[in-house]
């Protein structure tokens, strides 16, 4: 049975069992490939998540790896993890958000920091037009308006039947930034109390008082996914490009910092407090 509705983490769950598969049998991609007669970058690109594997290519590949048993259920996910997202269909984001974007959509929890603006699973319209509006990057309307409906589309996954856990850490500096002025602001405010309230989401604030700290090199997400063996990833976007990081000791790493911030930043109870006092005091 899938593991998820989301084309992209149906796409992680194919490329990570046949990595671990592989690396079970202790045979490097070129082993595999002399023996499947499968190019040894197409086997590399199967696991990677940049291509999706035939029916047949597939089925090769677990027999040389004895892994038969899973054979059912990837052929079952293979048409479907074909599909294009919506966001891969539009060809208007970059390969790596749109990549974000269908991962953020299969994720069981989502644990966020957010050193310079909020988060656009919790942005209100106004909150984020004001945000692509000043960017340097002028984008027609048509484009401005597109990508607020993403935006704005995001977000039912944190009110959906089975709703992601969102787990979101934020410095105090950025809820004082004015986007888009005062009224704007206090609007941002008020929906972070609002969904705070929600039991699958955690808001914790860091306090303006507490320097330095673990996370000053920047924003980042980690996403965890409903896929056995799958230790999840972060997510970094930069100006030109998103990177995502996936190995052990980088996992390790970001967990260390989250696990520092949760300690540093006020209890949810005390955020909630912290933020409706700042939401008052605005003028």
């Amino acid at each position: 049975m899938p593991v998820s509705t989301s084309v992209a983490v149906l796409r992680r769950r194919i490329a990570i069992a046949l990595r671990q598969h592989r690396e079970n049998t202790g045979m490097t991609q070129k082993e595999v490939s002399r023996r499947t007669g499968i190019a040894a970058n197409r086997i590399y690109h199967f696991e990677v998540m940049r291509s999706v594997p035939p029916d047949e290519d597939l089925v090769r590949l677990l027999e040389s790896y004895g892994a038969t048993e899973d054979t059912a259920e990837l052929l079952a996910i293979l048409p479907l993890a074909r599909k294009r997202t919506p966001s891969e269909a539009a060809a208007a984001d970059p390969e790596q958000f749109n990549l974000y974007i269908g991962l953020e959509a299969g994720a069981t929890q989502i644990e966020s920091y957010d050193a310079l603006v909020l988060h656009g699973l919790v942005q209100t319209a106004e909150y984020a037009e004001a945000i692509l509006r000043g960017t340097t990057r002028r984008f027609p309307e048509a484009e401005v308006r597109r990508r607020l409906r993403l935006r704005m589309r995001r977000q039912e996954l944190l009110v959906a039947e089975l709703p992601t856990q969102l787990w979101l850490i934020v410095p105090q500096q950025v809820l004082l930034l004015p986007v888009g002025g005062p009224e704007v602001l206090r609007g941002q405010l008020s929906r972070l109390l609002d969904l705070a309230e929600l039991p699958n989401v955690d808001l914790q604030v860091i306090s303006r008082d507490v320097v330095p700290y673990s996370a000053l090199h920047g924003p980042f997400t980690m996403m965890t996914f409903p896929i056995p063996g799958d230790a999840g990833l972060v997510y970094v976007e930069t100006r030109v490009r998103g990177v995502f990081f996936e190995e052990p000791g980088e996992l390790q790493e970001y967990r260390k910092v989250v696990s520092h911030l949760r300690v540093l930043a006020e209890s949810p109870k005390e955020s909630q407090r912290l933020i409706d006092r700042m939401r008052k005091g605005i003028r």
